[in-house]
């Protein structure tokens, strides 16, 4: 399977950059991912049949914030040098690794200002080498980020021809796919992201909820429990039964799974989660009453103005959200504050 998939990948990639981050076998790209507290290979490609000491020139690896970084041998140190440069605001660029990697970091700033250079310096480098993968990734969630839905589709369609085992790529074509009302296309995207990753539920969970949101209850639990038997702890899955129990009306149960899950393995690393979890949390805890807990959890939402999930939900809507929930909590507690005095007088 991997020397069929490596000789067909051979034979459409001629990518400048491409070539030189791979190497000449392109087999440079895997990454490790935790689950149920055991190591999975989460690849771009393939099954884990080779022995990774024989890995040429550098990879790819995707960060926590869903950005895709190049790095040297073995996920380590700086990626190689390109096999040609070109020039960006008068500089000389001969490294398109380090020069993907220098975007991401003006991205993850969250600054307006920063994302309109990341996208002049995309563009400089598309033109450079349009077959670079991780250009076209990120630009293509930059382009979700700033609700330019169909440009981004385009992006992430040519990352797909690029590397077409990626599980993550047809992650976001679906997500785009869904907000174009292109449900057939949504659907399947969702299942080739499943099919190409059976370790990660997120495709799944996905699933579920676009069943849930078209009302058909029974076929969200079918696969929330597939999603299950994956990882039982999956933070994304028990986000989507405790959406089964918000659209029933039973917030305390929602609110209840969620106030249990777990977002970190027993030795202490976060796990990859979607980030919409918070949402979900904030907005059950609020229902129960529970405003401190609610505040919390849109805090730590907003320290994520690069996830997806802001590009369906607007980023100051949630800061208004966050700011009516502390009012409460504070309320709340003045007023616990005060009911204790009162006790306190009835027993002197």
């Amino acid at each position: 399977m991997m020397n069929s998939l490596k000789t067909q990948m051979k034979s459409i990639t001629s990518g400048i950059c491409l070539l030189l981050i791979l190497g000449g076998t392109f087999q440079a790209i895997h990454s490790q991912v935790m689950v149920d507290g055991k190591l999975y290979p989460d690849l771009l490609w393939g099954e884990a049949e080779e022995d990774p000491s024989d890995f040429n020139k550098g990879g790819f690896k995707r960060i926590p914030e869903d950005f895709i970084v190049a790095t040297g041998k073995l996920w380590e140190g700086e990626p190689p040098e390109s096999m040609g440069s070109f020039v960006y605001d008068g500089r000389k660029i001969s490294n398109c690794g380090t020069f993907n990697n220098q975007i991401i970091t003006l991205i993850l700033t969250g600054k307006e200002e920063d994302r309109k250079t990341a996208t002049a310096m995309f563009k400089a480098g598309i033109r450079y080498d349009p077959r670079f993968f991780p250009f076209r990734y990120n630009y293509g969630r930059l382009l979700h980020i700033q609700n330019k839905f169909d440009d981004a589709l385009i992006h992430f369609e040519l990352a797909k021809a690029e590397i077409p085992e990626f599980y993550k790529t047809y992650i976001h074509i679906g997500i785009l796919s869904e907000l174009k009302n292109e449900s057939y296309y949504a659907i399947e995207s969702y299942k080739k992201a499943a099919a190409l990753n059976k370790y990660k539920t997120e495709a799944l969970v996905l699933l579920a909820e676009y069943y849930l949101k078209s009302g058909i209850r029974n076929r969200a639990s079918i696969y929330l429990n597939e999603a299950l038997k994956i990882d039982e702890e999956s933070p994304d899955a028990r986000v989507g039964f405790a959406r089964l129990e918000i659209n029933a009306g039973n917030y305390y149960q929602a609110y209840k799974i969620l106030n249990e899950t777990k977002l970190s393995t027993p030795e202490g690393r976060e796990k990859d989660y979607s980030k919409r979890f918070h949402f979900y949390f904030a907005e059950t805890a609020s229902r129960v009453l529970d405003y401190e807990t609610s505040e919390d959890q849109y805090n730590i939402l907003l320290k994520y103005p690069n996830d997806p999930f802001f590009a369906d939900f607007s980023y100051k809507v949630i800061q208004r959200r966050r700011d009516i929930s502390k009012k409460f909590a504070e309320a709340k507690k003045t007023q616990l504050e005060e009911d204790d005095v009162e006790i306190n007088k009835s027993f002197k």
